[in-house]
């Protein structure tokens, strides 16, 4: 009987350390799940933003084909030289998906001539005394695209165009 008696009280001290070591395994897979929860949101958060950046980026470029269109379609003077810009604008449009496009802002001119460089490839002809001589020239665009919550893209392009100049 003595022996009884002895084991009964270590059993006792025994039973409560293990309800201790389930209490702290619980509670360390609590944190790890809302560790993994934070992360989650996290990378929603980071893949809203890039999905904003996209959109704002894709307006802008809407806004480059705008502008190229312009310097398709705009007439030109011939006295254009380095540093003269369009009197045509980049108009600020709404797109269906709640972006939109404009020129650039922090520019005083959106489409302005940069240099002329050599000629045209369909004008060699006419290079003679007196005719206009066609170049290339080189034009700078800014334009800029806004997507919902603020997200803004700027983008600079440069184009070529075929452009008469005296002789």
């Amino acid at each position: 009987m003595k022996l009884g008696d002895r084991r009964r009280p270590h059993r006792n001290r025994e039973s409560g350390a293990a309800l201790l070591v389930a209490m702290l395994m619980l509670a360390l897979m609590a944190l790890i799940g809302f560790a993994s929860m934070d992360t989650v949101m996290r990378d929603r958060q980071v893949a809203g933003n890039h999905s904003l950046t996209q959109s704002a980026l894709y307006a802008a470029d809407a806004a480059v084909a705008h502008a190229l269109d312009l310097l398709r379609t705009e007439v030109v003077t011939a006295a254009l030289s380095p540093g003269d810009c369009l009197t045509a604008t980049i108009p600020n449009v709404n797109l269906n998906n709640n972006t939109s496009y404009g020129p650039d802002t922090t520019v005083p001119n959106q489409i302005c001539m940069l240099a002329s460089a050599e000629p045209c490839a369909e004008f060699d002809a006419s290079i003679e005394q007196g005719q206009p001589i066609f170049l290339y020239t080189v034009c700078d665009i800014r334009a800029e695209g806004q997507a919902p919550g603020g997200t803004t893209s700027r983008v600079q392009a440069t184009a070529a165009r075929c452009h008469a100049f005296n002789n």
